[in-house]
């Protein structure tokens, strides 16, 4: 067994501890993308386990598994939304529709882009190449959200559920490690290696990575982590609190007042 073969297998083992301990937990209803998620990955690693080696079998079973997991990565964003910002609905509500309308737009772009301009470099596989380039651009665009809600959980004063804070910051690092991989088979793919996954160093430390991320998730994810909150955004000065969470309530009651008169 080659070292990126027991990592790989560490990943799948982990994935599936995260999936059954989110379900014996009753995290499942709160949870419910990621759970989707990681239920879609560990089925997909599961099925590709016995064809690692054949190279058009394992390409097909990718493009499938990763198709249904870029279609829930975009409600894993939204969901992060709605449980981050959940004592102000109004920014929650506008966060998810900008997310929602942005993504949509990011998919007909991509979309449009591979019937317009079809031409690839010379690879063995040109669908597995469009299928990469698809990919490359939804995940540039779930990343730039996730990481934006990152970066708006460290600069305001949110009170959130530890577990959402766990959720948000661990699945940033993995989707990054997993976006990362992918940029690595792109090249691979235009260098005239076809082999998914990659067997070289740079994917060992990608998954263990990856691997961490899910380590933390099982243990850090449970019923008490519903329970007691957190609030990270300038939780060590608390008159720079004050005043962003003031700011906070006014954009929500705004958000709110625009809301109603939409309605009416």
């Amino acid at each position: 067994m080659s070292p990126l073969q027991f990592v790989w297998y560490l990943n799948i083992g982990a994935t599936l501890v995260l999936v059954f301990r989110l379900a014996l937990n009753g995290l499942i209803r709160v949870y419910r993308w990621l759970f989707l998620y990681m239920l879609a990955d560990t089925l997909q690693q599961m099925v590709r386990l016995p064809f690692q080696f054949n190279e058009n079998r394992s390409a097909e079973i990718y493009m499938v598994g990763q198709a249904a997991k870029t279609v829930i990565a975009v409600f894993v964003v939204l969901e992060l939304y709605k449980l981050a910002l959940a004592e102000r609905p109004a920014l929650a509500k506008f966060g998810r529709n900008t997310v929602g309308y942005v993504l949509a737009g990011a998919a007909v772009i991509a979309l449009g882009g591979l019937i317009l301009d079809p031409s690839v470099p010379p690879v063995s596989s040109k669908i597995l190449y469009h299928f990469y380039s698809f990919e490359r651009t939804m995940d540039v665009w779930v990343l730039i959200f996730l990481l934006l809600i990152s970066l708006f959980m460290t600069w305001f004063p949110v009170r959130m559920k530890r577990n959402v804070a766990f959720y948000i910051g661990g699945f940033v690092v993995f989707f990054f490690a997993r976006f990362i991989h992918l940029l690595r088979a792109m090249k691979a793919l235009e260098l005239g290696r076809f082999d998914l996954p990659l067997w070289d160093g740079f994917n060992i430390a990608v998954l263990s990575v990856s691997f961490g991320c899910l380590l933390v998730w099982v243990f850090a994810l449970r019923r008490k982590g519903e329970e007691s909150s957190t609030v990270i955004g300038h939780r060590w000065n608390p008159v720079a609190m004050e005043h962003l969470t003031g700011q906070l309530d006014v954009i929500n009651t705004g958000l709110a007042r625009l809301s109603r008169r939409k309605l009416k």
